[in-house]
């Protein structure tokens, strides 16, 4: 466990405390560990241009995996070095579905959330704190038809994302579109969302990506998550750490169960397995 060369980390409850913070103890192990030649990777649901300014702002940050791995970033570079997406025919499918249910859903394509106008309108109903009706305002383009932009588009959807204020509806879908729709992925990052990937666009496998591409054995990677979205990172890590605060199916998966995100979990791990 000695070995470690890489370090990848949810944002959401993992990397943020509850208030959306990083707090200092974790900023500290982070920037500690960057000093050692630690590579440091966020792995987010989020596509780029919608992760938060405390984040960007880390001079450290050479890679990130975005949008649950859809999308591999060069933040350097300002450049994608990978997609995975959901072939257009697909996404539509996938999009009428859930357009005949009580939820409203965007569609992430070219790194930007597009939805539909009716359901834009509606976000602050299916909204759960400002953070998230501020994402869906600042990060989402309201559109007339959202079918109608996808043709005009023609091409991959990086991500599918339904909201719900039904958490049974919710918790039913989790079960049953992987049946339906078995060549994507169906997660969740925030209580009352669905996160809906191709097959292939995963955290673990976008963790294995960057780590042939910086010429790190998968072995000495170590990864930190608290949510559904997370399982496949936990699963491919060296190393798989799991919040304090993590849904129960995480940490029945982990290597290391750590603090809870507002008690410096991310710090703990980091001195633990790295910095000791």
């Amino acid at each position: 466990m000695g070995n470690i060369k890489l370090i990848a980390f949810d944002l959401d409850d993992t990397l943020f405390n509850r208030k959306k913070e990083i707090t200092p103890a974790t900023l500290e192990a982070l920037n500690e560990a960057a000093s050692k030649g630690f590579e440091l990777i966020p792995a987010t649901g989020r596509f780029w241009e919608a992760v938060p300014a405390n984040v960007k702002s880390l001079k450290f940050i050479h890679y990130a995996i975005t949008i649950n791995g859809a999308e591999i970033f060069d933040v350097r570079e300002n450049k994608s070095l990978a997609k995975f997406e959901i072939p257009v025919e697909r996404a539509m499918t996938i999009a009428h579905v859930l357009d005949e249910l009580p939820c409203i859903f965007d569609c992430v394509v070219d790194g930007f959330g597009w939805m539909k106008r009716e359901h834009y309108e509606k976000r602050a109903e299916f909204s759960i704190g400002e953070w998230q009706m501020k994402a869906l305002t600042d990060f989402r383009h309201p559109v007339d038809d959202i079918f109608e932009t996808l043709r005009e588009k023609n091409h991959g959807v990086q991500k599918i994302q339904p909201f719900f204020t039904d958490q049974t509806l919710r918790l039913k879908l989790l079960e049953v579109l992987p049946v339906v729709f078995p060549q994507n992925i169906f997660s969740s990052s925030v209580p009352n969302n669905i996160e809906i990937n191709d097959i292939h666009a995963n955290k673990g496998d976008a963790l294995k990506f960057i780590a042939e591409h910086v010429k790190i054995p998968v072995s000495a990677t170590m990864a930190f998550g608290d949510g559904l979205n997370d399982i496949n990172m936990i699963k491919s890590a060296g190393i798989g750490v799991v919040m304090g605060n993590a849904c129960e199916k995480l940490k029945a998966i982990a290597d290391y169960v750590t603090a809870d995100c507002d008690d410096d979990g991310i710090a703990e791990g980091i001195k633990k397995f790295c910095l000791s």
